[in-house]
């Protein structure tokens, strides 16, 4: 298979600490790779650095063979690399079609006047979206109005709305329902086969991950301490010891 991102020693230090440490991953494309680890492992910031929130103190971020350390996180955006967030990023006061026409307009350069007049394109390619999610029924509804789950597929639409070839989800179930994960897990995989997306996620019920992930990358303390298929990372030992518990 092709790597669509690589990190290569990747480092990210604030004063003594080094939250990220060291850390080569190789995400191959096509695949759903899972980043899990204990609170504190260092997740977050290694996605931070890779779609430029942070920049790295050391080391590498590759996409498609591009070198893209250090880019600001809209340049990131515009080559295909698209990303969720823990806490739900959303437009609360537009309806939820608005959302993605205004997602859509940015994406195509009219961030100044997104809703300034009919776009008949925008509005289809936004029901598409909709569509694709599960939420083209609730189309005129307030974004603010809706449940936590399709606050969540709502946030799925804004991050599809850039064309991304790869997809970054950070704790994409945190804080729903046994229902709602489930939705979000099946929404997550149709529309990553559908698309032909590259998705990495951050989650921590392994019930998701074990379910839903291609290959998956164990992290504790900054650092890479287990990668492989979902059976050969339940049946490691150290990450046992570290993360999963005995009962996995």
């Amino acid at each position: 298979m092709t790597a669509l991102l690589e990190t290569r020693g990747l480092v990210k230090a604030f004063g003594g600490l080094r939250a990220v440490d060291g850390v080569d991953l190789v995400v191959e494309q096509g695949r759903i790779h899972a980043v899990i680890g204990p609170n504190g492992a260092g997740k977050t910031t290694l996605f931070n650095v890779i779609t430029g929130y942070l920049r790295p103190t050391a080391g590498r971020v590759l996409f498609r063979g591009q070198d893209i350390t250090g880019w600001p996180p809209h340049r990131v955006a515009r080559i295909g690399l698209a990303r969720t967030f823990q806490i739900t990023n959303i437009f609360p006061r537009l309806t939820v079609l608005e959302s993605v026409q205004v997602a859509l307009a940015a994406a195509r350069g009219r961030e100044k006047d997104p809703l300034s007049r009919s776009d008949r394109t925008f509005r289809d390619e936004a029901l598409a979206l909709l569509e694709d999610v599960g939420l083209v029924g609730l189309a005129d509804q307030e974004a603010r109005t809706l449940s936590h789950g399709d606050q969540r597929a709502l946030e799925v639409a804004l991050a599809l709305a850039i064309g991304p070839k790869l997809l970054i989800l950070d704790e994409p179930t945190a804080g729903m329902s046994p229902w709602e994960t489930e939705r979000t897990v099946d929404l997550i995989y149709e529309v990553a086969r559908r698309r032909g997306l590259t998705v990495v996620l951050c989650e921590h019920d392994m019930q998701v991950v074990f379910k839903i992930s291609d290959w998956i990358t164990v992290m504790h303390q900054g650092r890479v301490i287990a990668q492989g298929l979902p059976d050969q990372i339940r049946r490691n030992e150290t990450v046992i010891q570290v993360y999963l518990g005995e009962q996995v």
